[in-house]
């Protein structure tokens, strides 16, 4: 059984701006959720199982955790991790993936304004135009601890929030040509989520989904059933795994259905040697 204390978990305000609505995403260039890609309820159990079988839902996309620790990044932490299970998704798994870094993205859409959080809806325009940069670090293919840093042209750390004075940058701090290595990570398509059951064919089609509440972020990366109730379970941007009733599945949102892909994918950037 799950902790009841990781259901529902009620949150501080640590950067999520307004929500937006069905219409503004609309505006900002997501496609309506397709009723094809609606599974009834009826179903759910079927695919859950499914995935627990195949390990195919979006969480066994995601080879990392985020930690925005003392900063106000959610909204991009939470894009980071649905950037990233669609990658990998796309890839066929996780031995070629590539860490997105949450902070290359927040200072550009926040115009270098630290504190205050950022809106969602200029976090998925910039991700369509220009992408996210890598985080210095990455997963052991790519060398660990440094390793992207070492890769790439072009990397930033992965949040400011370990020490805000000193780690903060602004745009005008991006290394020089960032956007040849963050074109690579772009988003191509999304789709809004107007609705519970939008939510839970979205999660169980084994896309990630992002919503919010109370001014966080949330990326939901699969649908679980406990004690007879169906939870949303996600990948907190503190480190941990929480869960969401049903009662919480009708807050909107966004889910990333695709992005870029590299030709090679041992070759991310393509031809681009630091």
């Amino acid at each position: 059984m799950i902790d009841d204390h990781e259901i529902d978990v009620e949150f501080k305000w640590d950067g999520m701006q307004t929500e937006p609505t069905v219409d503004e995403f609309l505006q900002a260039g997501a496609e309506t959720f397709p009723d094809k890609h609606r599974i009834p309820r009826s179903e759910w159990d079927d695919r859950i199982r499914e995935h627990e079988k195949h390990h195919s839902s979006a969480d066994y996309f995601s080879d990392r955790f985020t930690e925005q620790l003392d900063s106000h990044e959610c909204v991009c932490h939470a894009a980071s991790q649905l950037f990233l299970c669609a990658y990998n998704r796309q890839l066929g798994g996780t031995q070629n993936s590539v860490w997105p870094s949450p902070l290359s993205l927040y200072t550009r859409i926040t115009n270098g304004k630290q504190w205050g959080g950022s809106n969602v809806i200029s976090s998925l325009r910039e991700l369509v135009s220009n992408g996210f940069l890598p985080e210095n670090d990455g997963p052991e293919w790519l060398g660990g601890k440094g390793g992207q840093q070492q890769r790439f042209k072009h990397t930033v750390k992965q949040t400011s929030g370990d020490n805000p004075r000193q780690d903060w940058i602004k745009p005008s701090d991006l290394p020089d040509g960032w956007q040849d290595t963050a074109r690579h990570f772009r988003v191509l398509e999304w789709y809004t989520i107007p609705d519970a059951e939008a939510f839970a064919s979205a999660i169980l089609n084994g896309w990630g989904v992002s919503n919010g509440r109370q001014g966080h972020s949330i990326p939901h990366l699969s649908i679980v059933k406990d004690g007879g109730k169906y939870l949303s379970k996600y990948k907190d941007s503190y480190d941990m795994f929480r869960y969401d009733s049903e009662r919480l599945w009708n807050n909107g949102g966004y889910c990333i259905r695709s992005v870029t892909m590299p030709d090679d994918p041992e070759k991310p950037v393509g031809g681009q040697v630091k």
